[in-house]
């Protein structure tokens, strides 16, 4: 299956509206969201998405009930998760977390429970394996990040028949 991820879009709708599009190409049969939608009319925009999207929240997402009470009104095919999800997809364990503690990140990426780890917050791409685990933080759909990528909206795609992740520049 191909995992389509992002994180922190804070409010970009046109980002994330290039996100969906990206998704939709490479053909996602689901897309994980590590948090900071923004507000809760963000979710509107993926309404063209042809898979689900499973999320977690964020520390920037400040009205949760509204998100889920649209939710419901809306009919979005999107999980919420409060803090974290876990599932599993292809005999790999997954979890999502946002990312805002970092011991509590550090701890799920060293305790080698899960396969791969996805989490954001930091807004800075990274893509890492610590013995069996990768650990892979899509950057962020806002352009606010800095480092390899300054300034760029980016998204990740994670393989879990090939073991496969690439950071992608939205344009």
């Amino acid at each position: 299956m191909k995992i389509g991820i992002m994180s922190d879009i804070q409010d970009n709708a046109e980002g994330l509206i290039l996100a969906i599009k990206r998704f939709n190409k490479e053909k996602c049969d689901l897309v994980v969201c590590c948090g900071d939608w923004g507000s809760a009319s963000m979710p509107n925009f993926c309404s063209n998405l042809r898979c689900k999207i499973i999320s977690v929240f964020g520390n920037n997402d400040a009205d949760i009930f509204q998100f889920l009470t649209r939710k419901i009104d809306k009919n979005w095919n999107i999980e919420f998760n409060k803090t974290c999800a876990e599932f599993e997809l292809d005999s790999k364990k997954i979890v999502v977390y946002h990312g805002d503690s970092d011991t509590l990140l550090r701890a799920l990426v060293n305790c080698d429970n899960f396969d791969l780890v996805l989490s954001g917050h930091t807004h800075k791409p990274l893509i890492m394996q610590i013995k069996n685990t990768t650990h892979i933080n899509p950057g962020s759909i806002v352009k606010l990040h800095s480092g390899k990528n300054g300034g760029d909206s980016t998204i990740a795609i994670y393989n879990t028949k090939t073991n496969k992740s690439e950071i992608i520049i939205l344009n």
